[in-house]
């Protein structure tokens, strides 16, 4: 049963999303044969400015009737604040798992989130540590190193996950290689927006459970930015350990390309015709072209917005970089970068309801 509840638990690992914002992509209240809990740890950076914060638990097991709770608090300048087994007694979701999303306005470093996901029985206790990462180290491709298997024998097993921050749904692979040989089949979930996705027992799941290696790797591939995950456990003492996903290279890529994205197609939403998200990575000198698809009018204006999607609520502000202006479809607008940085964006009249944003690299 404990190594059950730790598969479940030790892997659970946007568009509307800042550059700023923090996703802790694991998080746990299961109370069974092997109690799981996420004590978290948040902390501002700041010297001077305090920091609004909204917190949003993105719940994906076990979450009938759960919705999407969230809390809002200030953090002062360098102020640390605590919450022990967040996900019952903050969120009020116990006996579930997901991940926990973090909004707000303040500068790219100034929000740091850190949690302990652990288990209460056997004494002593079993956990690991799970970072908060920021919306810009999600990517398409991944590598996940230090893989292990033990094989047909009682030594080590590995899960891997991955958490979708992005307002559109996308589809993921995972590929194991040993010695640059792949290893049993490619295995695939799809995942929802905003949620996650897991794989207990990864050689299993691809077809070579009996597979016995040291070093392997996992390429883990989707269709647009992801965070993934794994975790490599030791059957004995049940010690696991956590590998977060590095960026990995594109195929035989031979050099940046221009981008399109399509405005409102689909709705209130920015699409990059590539990544099919909301995020549009490039190269410095690339262009960025906005076509403008459906019926409704919409525009392009960098800058960020605060508040909770509803037009009245929001407080959008532009910062000059660029701004196509509103217009009704058919329509395009084009940007070429010359800087690398992350540029976000909104429609003036959807405000953050209709949210982007292109990394420059």
């Amino acid at each position: 049963m404990r190594k059950l509840v730790l598969s479940l638990s030790v892997l659970l690992v946007a568009s509307g999303i800042s550059a700023e914002d923090v996703t802790l992509p694991a998080a746990a209240s299961i109370v069974g044969g092997a109690p799981f809990f996420s004590d978290v740890r948040v902390f501002n950076t700041s010297y001077a400015s305090a920091l609004e914060v909204t917190a949003r638990y993105r719940c994906f097991i076990s979450c009938t009737a759960v919705g999407t709770p969230n809390i809002q608090f200030t953090l002062n300048p360098r102020e640390s604040r605590s919450f022990n087994d967040i996900v019952q007694n903050t969120f009020q979701a116990p006996d579930t798992a997901g991940g926990i999303e973090f909004e707000h306005g303040g500068g790219s470093d100034q929000l740091v989130v850190t949690s302990r996901l652990y288990s209460t029985d056997p004494e002593p206790t079993v956990g690991m540590f799970i970072p908060g990462v920021k919306n810009n180290e999600a990517h398409a491709r991944t590598i996940l190193t230090s893989i292990r298997n033990g094989g047909t024998t009682e030594t080590f097993r590995t899960n891997v996950g991955v958490f979708n921050r992005e307002d559109s749904a996308t589809t993921v692979t995972f590929t194991i290689f040993d010695a640059d040989t792949q290893v049993g089949n490619t295995v695939s979930r799809d995942v929802p927006a905003h949620s996650g996705a897991q794989v207990n027992n990864i050689f299993t799941a691809a077809g070579q459970g009996g597979h016995v290696t040291e070093n392997a790797v996992i390429a883990v591939s989707a269709s647009h930015e992801v965070f993934s995950y794994a975790s490599v456990i030791d059957n004995h003492t049940q010690d696991p350990i956590f590998v977060r996903g590095a960026e990995d290279s594109e195929p035989g890529a031979a050099g940046p390309t221009p981008r399109t994205v399509r405005v409102g197609e689909n709705g209130f939403l920015f699409q990059d015709a590539t990544a099919g998200g909301s995020v549009t990575r490039i190269s410095v000198g690339d262009s960025v072209t906005w076509v403008w698809g459906g019926g409704t009018a919409h525009g392009v204006s960098s800058g960020t917005c605060t508040g909770g999607g509803y037009y009245d609520e929001d407080t959008c502000d532009e910062d000059g970089t660029f701004s196509s202006g509103t217009h009704q479809p058919p329509f395009e607008f084009t940007e070429t970068f010359t800087e690398v940085g992350t540029f976000q964006y909104f429609c003036p009249i959807h405000k953050s309801a209709m949210r982007g944003r292109v990394i420059v690299e």
